[in-house]
């Protein structure tokens, strides 16, 4: 069996890109980065380009996860770019018309799996106040003797019920923590009450809590768990780490390696 590879290149409000790679398979996850210099330069950083890229899956359409330099960079190298049917509308009028380039757009349905190369794709909903439809991504090999589950899902505002099944059994998570609730309330932003809804972005403490109760139903742990999407003004990879520790730790499941993902350079590689 050959092993999954995950690298968050980027992970944050400025841009959201993470690299997944499964049997000569090279999925993004996002590709949000400002420029396209910088989307080529983070690639480079993870020891590929954007010709070893076999497509693009996109979250949902703020900008920092997909936006014309992605658009771009993606017809000049023929890379599809999947998203969302619901989405499709969306992309067209917000995206398409700031770049000249054309790039083939693949869409896909709410649990509808699919497949890229090696690795099978299970995008799932989840709840923030984007236009359209903001998704999760469930991610699993296409064939082999043992399945491998990688499970992502950042920008969401709430634990609907549902959604911790997405994650049960995973060997890898990925998981919002945007933001520590006591800096966001001495926050002087006026987003914050935005930043704290039910449509908004996931706290340290939800993402803790979301964690033992998927822990709570699965029949084994991650290798890892990697807490994405920190901001800048309301969290420290410190606080996201050291709570989601302390809640995981208050239910028994110590020993759990937990990492933040950075804003500006690469995380490590993960393989599972």
């Amino acid at each position: 069996m050959v092993d999954f590879h995950v690298t968050p290149l980027r992970s944050g409000s400025s841009g959201n890109i993470t690299l997944v790679s499964h049997a000569g398979t090279i999925l993004l996850v996002d590709a949000g980065l400002p420029s396209q210099r910088g989307l080529s330069a983070a690639l480079a950083e993870a020891g590929c380009g954007w010709d070893d890229v076999d497509a693009v899956l996109v979250s949902h359409l703020h900008s920092d996860h997909v936006n014309q330099s992605a658009v771009a960079c993606c017809a000049r190298h023929d890379v599809p770019i999947h998203l969302h049917r619901g989405n499709l509308d969306g992309f067209a009028r917000k995206v398409l018309p700031r770049s000249p380039a054309r790039a083939p757009v693949r869409t896909f349905a709410d649990g509808e799996t699919f497949s890229v190369g090696g690795i099978a794709i299970r995008p799932f909903r989840v709840p923030h106040d984007a236009r359209g439809i903001t998704c999760g991504f469930s991610f699993t090999t296409a064939a082999g003797e043992r399945e491998v589950r990688v499970s992502m899902a950042t920008d969401l505002g709430q634990n609907e019920n549902g959604l911790f099944e997405e994650f049960i059994d995973s060997d890898l998570i990925l998981i919002e923590a945007n933001y520590d609730e006591g800096m966001l309330n001495r926050s002087s932003r006026l987003d914050r009450g935005r930043v704290g809804s039910g449509v908004g972005h996931f706290s340290n403490v939800q993402a803790g809590k979301f964690l033992v109760r998927v822990l709570q139903e699965s029949r084994k742990v991650p290798s890892a768990v990697i807490l994405c999407h920190l901001s800048a003004d309301h969290n420290t990879p410190e606080l996201a780490r050291g709570t989601v520790r302390e809640i995981l730790s208050s239910h028994r499941f110590d020993g759990i390696p937990i990492h933040a993902a950075r804003r500006d350079a690469p995380l490590r590689k993960f393989t599972v």
